[in-house]
């Protein structure tokens, strides 16, 4: 029985959707204004109680590993979901740093502002409730970005490498941008794992996993990058 329709049966059950759910069980059980009892909460939400389709805990703490090593100022997250990610990166980033972040679906974009208000983090993560590829059309114009030092993608599994292409193209990324990439095993990510471990002006490491755990065994990898600049 796929993960899908597990959800599709929970939410008749219950009559309201697992991000409505999640948003409920955080703030019954973690502490206001503070992230980390946010994420701790959600931990526990993906670990013992539904099924969740946001990163897992341990991608989450890989994910906050290389934000504190990297101390990145601009941030582009295409896919927030439930504001998981978005959330690690945030709490790490410097005091003057900022994240935008896109959600396509509107209820689910709801639910992740609410997310991240309760965890105290609004001033710093913009949820943008639009495609990411028309988001990274107005990066200048609208949000007022000129290089990107983080990018993680978590969106449209075909989007990836184009939206990757179109941050090249348009110059956004600058020597050290580091971009991170999930899902690049299960469900798969066409074209985007060997676009980044082949081209020179990438450095490319994996990070394996399960992709959910208690669930299903298969072996998930994220894909951290870091843009060398043209050679």
């Amino acid at each position: 029985m796929s993960v899908i329709f597990l959800r599709f049966l929970r939410d008749l059950w219950y009559w309201n959707t697992v991000e409505e759910r999640v948003l409920d069980f955080v703030k019954k059980t973690a502490a206001e204004g503070d992230p980390a009892s946010v994420l701790d909460a959600l931990d526990v939400y993906y670990t013992d109680h539904d099924v969740i389709l946001s990163v897992a805990p341990e991608k989450r703490l890989k994910i906050e590993e290389v934000v504190r090593k990297a101390a990145p100022k601009v941030c582009l997250e295409m896919g927030c979901y439930v504001g998981v990610s978005a959330m690690a990166v945030a709490r790490h980033i410097p005091l003057e740093g900022r994240l935008i972040t896109t959600e396509l679906y509107t209820k689910t974009a709801k639910v992740a502002r609410e997310m991240i208000r309760f965890a105290g983090l609004e001033q710093v993560i913009t949820v943008v409730n639009k495609r990411a590829d028309d988001v990274i059309k107005v990066l200048r114009s609208e949000y007022s970005v000129d290089k990107l030092d983080l990018v993680v993608l978590d969106h449209s599994k075909w989007s990836y490498l184009p939206d990757l292409k179109a941050l090249e193209k348009g110059g956004f990324l600058h020597k050290g941008t580091i971009i991170i990439a999930d899902d690049c095993f299960w469900p798969g990510v066409p074209g985007y794992l060997e676009y980044v471990e082949n081209d020179p002006r990438y450095q490319t490491e994996r990070f394996y996993s399960i992709a959910l755990p208690g669930i299903m065994d298969t072996v998930d990898a994220m894909a951290i990058s870091t843009y060398k600049g043209d050679n």
